[in-house]
């Protein structure tokens, strides 16, 4: 519980002081107000998600620092798309944002595709982070083949989505990283739980 709340703290003032820049902050207000947050394609017909674009548009002016901040601050939309943002750009505090959601859970709902669902954001992140593996998988075995049209299409569109900045290696150690995290949690929760005698 210690560890706890000095996470917290750490967590707040860390930025009680924090600036965002006046580009960012000027394209992140509309993500502001909304709640929930949704996949790049939405619905049966697989329209593009307005929510997704726009964040697109963010991501392209945001710093790291700018995510990191939107991350632990913005509305529920920004504090997803953000701490993803900063999985793809291979920023380690990613996992700093991972188990603060892990701790002090975040309920989002979430809409990919046609389907909805509500979850905490961490169980969000670490979905999207088993994801990325498959998608660089993907990525690495589509620039050891001849490019001709279709694998072009694949890599752009891959790289469209910011995953270029990513390899298999930094996706284990992320991997790696939140199984540890989630096993200190579960033994901290356990070691919470009171010690009942049978008689």
């Amino acid at each position: 519980m210690k560890l706890k709340i000095s996470l917290f703290f750490l967590f707040v003032t860390g930025f009680s002081n924090a600036q965002i820049s006046e580009k960012a902050k000027v394209l992140a207000k509309p993500l502001e107000a909304f709640s929930y947050a949704e996949s790049r394609y939405i619905g049966i017909g697989g329209d593009k998600s307005t929510f997704s674009d726009h964040f697109k548009k963010l991501s392209k002016v945001a710093s790291t620092d700018d995510l990191y901040y939107l991350a632990k601050n913005g509305s529920n939309a920004l504090r997803l798309y953000s701490s993803q943002e900063l999985m793809k750009r291979n920023d380690k505090r990613f996992l700093e944002i991972y188990e603060y959601y892990l701790n002090y859970p975040s309920i989002i709902k979430y809409k990919d595709g046609c389907v909805g669902r509500e979850e905490n954001i961490s169980d969000h992140l670490k979905r999207e982070l088993y994801s990325a593996k498959d998608i660089i998988q993907l990525r690495d075995s589509l620039l050891k083949e001849k490019t001709d049209h279709f694998t072009k299409a694949q890599l752009e569109s891959i790289n469209e989505n910011g995953y270029r900045h990513l390899s298999q290696e930094n996706l284990d150690f992320y991997i790696a990283a939140i199984k540890k995290t989630d096993a200190k949690q579960l033994s901290s929760l356990d070691q919470s739980q009171p010690i009942t005698h049978s008689k």
